[in-house]
């Protein structure tokens, strides 16, 4: 194979691979760069068309659906859709794609007049893809399901940003390290911004001196906007990658806690590079002892992380579902253990990168219910932070889809803030 046709084999692996067999982007990706000895511009070739071949596969299913009759095989269909996302929506040279196509295809043991033919009937025939219309009934049903069970007054402002590219959001250590940044720049606090340049995280200025970790707005929010946490017990319960416990690292006492062994490696990574030093354990939060308490209580909850589509659009893209009813109760049962671990007068910040109401709004109200020593403290918007009014309910939570934001695009995300009266 030449090097051409290698990489968009490995296109197709990679994207085989999740599809199928529901593996994480970053691992398999990882693993099939690795192999193949890829050098940094083919890297960045096969992520750029994997991650928007993820993002536009419900375009590409319409797309297909129009031009071919019969139903089409898994290998057909993934071939095919890279190809369509390389050349309408990636701009590349049709010819090139096709005859790439081809190569590929008679590796994978595809029809190659099959892929041939069906890519210039679409070339030849497709009419202004800007016409396309994307529904609800498109997504995969288990989303559909999610989303009917609560509000969908969300539904346009995602429906219309789901497949964008995420922007890149920093949090600054220091007003300071802040002040020195030298990259273009949108403020949206007095401790963080959008960036408006397309690089490697690593080649942005002062990556090396750890002056700030990337960390989108809407996780930013909650502690960015608390005015009064300082010279506290904390504990972050669900930790890593570390975000939310870096905000605060500096004028709090903070316990970082995480029941994975690879989140807990890439941590301790982002730890040395920001110069932080804090207690770090690897325990099951759930089994976590009760008899130290704390003034806060962190509980970034895992959950279906659907509010990241545009960072991870393998969600969308995998035959799987989430198991939300594995989700939910690992959420009720983290949030009833936080409880245990919070001060009188402290309170839990609840958090998930989610906006279905059965992560959010339901977990809480449930939660409120059978704990009647808790409520709910309503978060506010403050001076220091762009205003974030539209984003926080009327009953006082944070809570917004993925969506446009001041020019930007910004993760679903929702927390609330709990307080604990004995």
């Amino acid at each position: 194979m030449n090097r051409s046709t290698k990489t968009r084999f490995a296109i197709f692996q990679i994207l085989i691979e999740i599809y199928k067999k529901n593996f994480n982007f970053e691992t398999i990706f990882n693993k099939k760069i690795t192999e193949f000895q890829f050098n940094q511009k083919e890297i960045s070739f096969i992520n750029n068309v994997c991650l928007n071949t993820m993002r536009k596969h419900i375009h590409c299913r319409i797309i297909l659906n129009k031009f071919v009759k019969k139903s089409l095989k898994t290998r057909e269909y993934i071939l095919l859709s890279s190809a369509v996302v390389q050349i309408f929506y990636l701009k590349m040279k049709p010819y090139a794609v096709v005859n790439e196509t081809v190569n590929v295809s008679k590796k994978i043991g595809v029809y190659p007049s099959l892929i041939n033919a069906i890519l210039k009937n679409i070339i030849n025939n497709i009419n202004d893809l800007n016409k396309l219309i994307i529904r609800l009934e498109d997504f995969p049903q288990w989303f559909v399901d999610q989303v009917n069970r609560g509000q969908t007054d969300y539904l346009d402002c995602f429906l219309k940003t789901f497949d964008s590219q995420p922007s890149l959001h920093l949090v600054f250590k220091s007003k300071e390290a802040f002040c020195n940044f030298r990259e273009p720049f949108t403020k949206s606090s007095n401790k963080s911004a959008f960036v408006c340049v397309q690089k490697k995280i690593s080649n942005l200025h002062n990556y090396d001196k750890g002056n700030w970790w990337v960390q989108d707005f809407s996780s930013m929010i909650p502690l960015a906007i608390n005015n009064n946490i300082n010279n506290l017990e904390i504990l972050d319960i669900c930790a890593a990658p570390g975000g939310k416990s870096f905000q605060i690292l500096s004028d709090n006492k903070v316990t970082l806690n995480d029941i994975n062994s690879k989140r807990i490696l890439r941590l301790k990574e982002n730890l040395k590079r920001l110069k932080f030093s804090p207690e770090i354990n690897n325990f099951d939060g759930l089994s976590l002892k009760e008899y130290k308490k704390y003034d806060i209580v962190i509980l970034d909850s895992p959950c279906s992380s659907v509010g990241t589509i545009r960072k991870n659009p393998e969600i969308f893209f995998k035959s799987k579902k989430p198991d939300f009813s594995k989700l939910n109760k690992l959420q009720r049962d983290l949030l009833n253990k936080s409880s245990k671990l919070v001060k009188n007068k402290g309170k839990i910040i609840y958090m998930v990168c989610s906006f279905l109401q059965s992560e959010t709004l339901d977990i809480v109200k449930e939660f409120l219910k059978v704990n009647t020593n808790f409520s709910v403290e309503k978060y506010k918007a403050n001076k220091d932070t762009l205003n974030v009014k539209s984003l926080i309910s009327q009953e006082g939570y944070l809570l917004t889809p993925p969506k446009k934001f001041k020019n930007y695009y910004i993760d679903g995300f929702f927390s609330a803030q709990l307080v604990r009266h004995d």
